[in-house]
């Protein structure tokens, strides 16, 4: 087991050494709890399967359940996944932010990352989360910080007692309480809404039917 450590961070303006101790670790493909713009995320990089049976252990998590990846900018989403125009649209008008788009994969990837040929993605507007991905200039996994199948907690302590000391680093940015990212899967020609979170079904809605409207 590896030493559990708390590390307060600045939400908005994070102290590049703590990034820079983060990534280090996410390099090596240990788990990092970190602040996303809604709740706290269970990250590690993405193209390493070691790190990937890991984070799905700790999770308890089956391996065949999708595992979205933060990408550290809206245009390298179409390296790992193909947009289409119903994408393209709502990543005008959301992203950074909390929507992860459901794709066709354009990467030979296998589960979590591409399940059924689809990959999640997710460009978030975090300033702690733009700069690990940047950092560490690898996609990262971008999945909720707890047990599979339980409630999301607001607090790195409340995470810590249920994930423990597999994840080598908690950064702690206060009560996390916003609702969770929005989901939609853009991979057919109709957007098909798979969770409401963050951003509301009828603003998903509002602008899909401006493209329509535009068409």
């Amino acid at each position: 087991m590896s030493e559990m450590v708390t590390v307060k961070i600045d939400p908005r303006k994070p102290e590049k050494d703590i990034i820079a101790r983060a990534a280090a670790l996410l390099k090596k493909g240990g788990l990092v709890v970190a602040p996303t713009e809604t709740r706290y995320g269970l990250l590690t990089r993405a193209d390493r399967g070691e790190a990937l049976s890991k984070l799905s252990r700790v999770k308890k998590r089956p391996p065949t359940v999708p595992v979205a990846i933060f990408v550290g900018k809206v245009e390298d989403i179409h390296r790992y996944g193909r947009m289409t125009p119903s994408a393209r649209v709502l990543a005008e008008a959301f992203l950074p932010g909390p929507l992860t788009l459901v794709l066709d994969a354009v990467t030979d990837g296998g589960a979590p990352l591409v399940v059924a040929g689809k990959i999640g993605l997710r460009c978030s507007s975090s300033p702690v989360i733009q700069a690990l991905v940047d950092a560490v200039n690898l996609p990262l996994t971008a999945t909720s910080a707890n047990r599979y199948g339980q409630p999301e907690f607001e607090t790195t302590a409340e995470i810590a007692a249920s994930l423990g000391d597999e994840v080598e680093l908690y950064l702690d940015a206060g009560v996390l309480d916003k609702p969770t990212s929005t989901v939609v899967d853009c991979s057919g020609t109709e957007p098909r809404l798979l969770r409401e979170g963050y951003i509301l079904k009828e603003k998903i809605e509002t602008v899909l039917n401006k493209q329509v409207g535009h068409e």
